[in-house]
C-alpha cells in the first residue's frame, strides 16, 4: 500500500509540473494511454491522478472528449491535508510562486507547541516564517516551530529558507522518517497587526488559520505550524479519501 501511495503521489508531482510548464490554460491533455507512457505508470494510476486534479479544479473533464487544463478563476486551489508542496500547488494552477521573506531563528518554545513536540515551555525550538506571495501578492504566512533534534539528529531548517524546499521534504530527509499524518485544525481570525504587515491587508481583515501539526513514525511529532491563508488570493479545500 505504501508503495503503491508513493508512485501516486510521484505520477501527481509529475503531471503537476508538466501543467506548470508545458501545458496551459485551456489546453488538452494527451489521452490516458499517453499520459502513462509519459509518467511511466499504468492507467489505472493516470485515472487516479486525474481524478484528484479533476476534484481540485486543476483539470476540468469531459465525457468523450478529453481533460483540458482549467482556466484559473484568479484564486489558488489548495486541499488541505495534501502534502503536495505550496509552490507545486500554485504553479499547477497557473500562478507564479515566490517565497518573499523567510526567517529561521533559535526561540524560547511557547506553550502550545512545546506540549505538542515533547518540550517544556521556554526550552530552545526552531521557529520558521516563511511569507509565500501568488503573482508578487503576499497570500500565505506560515510559522512553524520545530524541535532542535528528532531521533538523535540535529536539525538545521536554514534551507528552508528556500522555495525549492518545503516542510515535508525537509523532514523526510534531515529526521529520516516521512510525515505519515497530519492533524489540521481550521479558524477563521482577523488580521492583528503582525498579519497586516506580512499579508498586506488592514487590521480586522477576516483570515483563515489552519492550526498543522505533523507526525512521523510513532505519533512523534515533527513540527507544529500556523497557516493564515488570505483567502481572496487562495481557496481553501477539505479533501477526505475514501
Amino acid at each position: 500500500m505504501a508503495r503503491r501511495e508513493t508512485a501516486l503521489k510521484a505520477a501527481q508531482g509529475r503531471l503537476r509540473e508538466l501543467i506548470g510548464s508545458e501545458f496551459h490554460a485551456g489546453d488538452k491533455l494527451p489521452n490516458e494511454r499517453e499520459l502513462a507512457d509519459l509518467l511511466e505508470v499504468s492507467r489505472a494510476t493516470v485515472r487516479e491522478v486525474l481524478g484528484q486534479l479533476s476534484a481540485e479544479g486543476v483539470v476540468r473533464r469531459t465525457w468523450g472528449i478529453g481533460t483540458f487544463v482549467h482556466e484559473p478563476d484568479g484564486r489558488v486551489p489548495v486541499t488541505i491535508g495534501d502534502v503536495t508542496a505550496l509552490r507545486d500547488r500554485i504553479t499547477a494552477s497557473g500562478h507564479r510562486p515566490a517565497l518573499s521573506d523567510a526567517t529561521v531563528s533559535r526561540v524560547h518554545c511557547p506553550g502550545h507547541c512545546a506540549e505538542t513536540l515533547g518540550l517544556t515551555p521556554g526550552d530552545p525550538c526552531w521557529r520558521v516564517d516563511r511569507l509565500f506571495a501568488v503573482d508578487e501578492v503576499p497570500a500565505v504566512f506560515i510559522r512553524d516551530h520545530l524541535p532542535l533534534r528528532v531521533a538523535d539528529r540535529d536539525l538545521d531548517p536554514s534551507g528552508l529558507l528556500s522555495i525549492d524546499l518545503d516542510m515535508f521534504e525537509f523532514l523526510a530527509v534531515a529526521t529520516g522518517m516521512p510525515v505519515r499524518r497530519a492533524e489540521i485544525e481550521l479558524a477563521a481570525v482577523l488580521a492583528d497587526d503582525e498579519l497586516t504587515a506580512r499579508l498586506g491587508v488592514p487590521t480586522g481583515h477576516p483570515l483563515i488559520n489552519a492550526t498543522q501539526i505533523g507526525y512521523g513514525d510513532g505519533d512523534v511529532a515533527l513540527f507544529h505550524g500556523h497557516i493564515t491563508v488570505r483567502t481572496d488570493i487562495l481557496t481553501l479545500r477539505i479533501s477526505r479519501g475514501g
